[in-house]
C-alpha cells in the first residue's frame, strides 16, 4: 500500500508538469498566431522563451518517468500509464519544437498583409482545438474526448490541402514575394503536424485504458 500510494504522488507530480506543457503550448500558439496576423515579431521571442521552458520540463518529466520505473517497479497497468505519460511528453514536446519553427518562420516575412488565406486561421484554431482537448482528455482519462480529437485530424488535414492549393497557386502567378509564401506554406505545415501530435496523445488515452495502440490511417 505504501508503494501504491507513493506510485500514485509521484504520478500526480509528474501530470502536474505536463498540464503545465500543455498550458504553455497553448500560449505559444496564440503567441504564433497574434505575431502573424499582428505583424509583431517581438512576440516570436516569447514563443523561443517557452521552448526553452518546455523542454526543461520535458527533460525533467521523462526523468520522473525513468525513476518511477527503476524505484517503484510498476505492475502492467501502472506500466502502461508510465508509458502513455513519456509519449505524451514527447508529442507536448514536439508541438513545442513546431512553434518555436514557425515563430522563426515569421521572423523571416517581410509582410504579410493580403497574402495570409483564411486556412491558415483555420489551422490554428484546429490546431489550439486539438491541443487543448488533447491534454484534458489525457489528464481525464476521457476517452470520447479522446475520439473527438482524432475525428478533428480530419479538418486539419482538409485546411492544410486548401492552403496547399492556395500557396502553390500563388507561387506559380509569380505575383507576389515568393519568399513569404513559402514561409506561410511551411506555417501551414506545421501546424498541420502539431495536430497530428495531438492526435497521437488522444490515441495515448485510448491505449492506456485498452494496451492497443491504434495508428494514424
Amino acid at each position: 500500500m505504501v508503494v501504491q500510494t507513493k506510485f500514485l504522488k509521484q504520478t500526480q507530480q509528474l501530470e502536474l508538469k505536463m498540464t503545465e506543457m500543455g498550458q504553455s503550448c497553448l500560449k505559444g500558439l496564440s503567441l504564433c498566431k497574434h505575431s502573424l496576423y499582428d505583424e509583431d515579431k517581438i512576440l516570436t521571442q516569447e514563443v523561443d522563451e517557452l521552448h526553452e521552458e518546455v523542454s526543461t520540463l520535458g527533460r525533467e518529466c521523462d526523468q520522473n518517468c525513468m525513476r518511477i520505473l527503476l524505484l517503484q517497479h510498476p505492475v502492467a497497468r501502472d506500466l502502461r500509464r508510465i508509458t502513455v505519460a513519456t509519449n505524451t511528453v514527447r508529442d507536448l514536446t514536439r508541438i513545442m519544437d513546431q512553434e518555436k519553427e514557425v515563430a522563426a518562420l515569421i521572423r523571416e516575412m517581410d509582410h504579410t498583409e493580403g497574402l495570409i488565406d483564411g486556412s491558415i486561421q483555420d489551422l490554428f484554431a484546429v490546431a489550439r482545438g486539438m491541443i487543448s482537448q488533447a491534454v484534458s482528455a489525457y489528464m481525464s482519462r476521457d476517452e470520447v474526448l479522446a475520439q473527438e480529437v482524432i475525428q478533428m485530424d480530419d479538418k486539419a488535414d482538409a485546411a492544410y490541402l486548401k492552403a496547399k492549393e492556395f500557396y502553390t497557386d500563388k507561387l506559380a502567378a509569380k505575383l507576389e514575394d515568393p519568399g513569404s509564401l513559402v514561409n506561410l506554406l511551411l506555417v501551414g505545415k506545421y501546424l498541420e503536424r502539431m495536430c497530428d501530435h495531438a492526435g497521437n496523445i488522444a490515441r495515448w488515452v485510448l491505449y492506456q485504458k485498452s494496451g492497443i495502440l491504434e495508428t494514424e490511417e
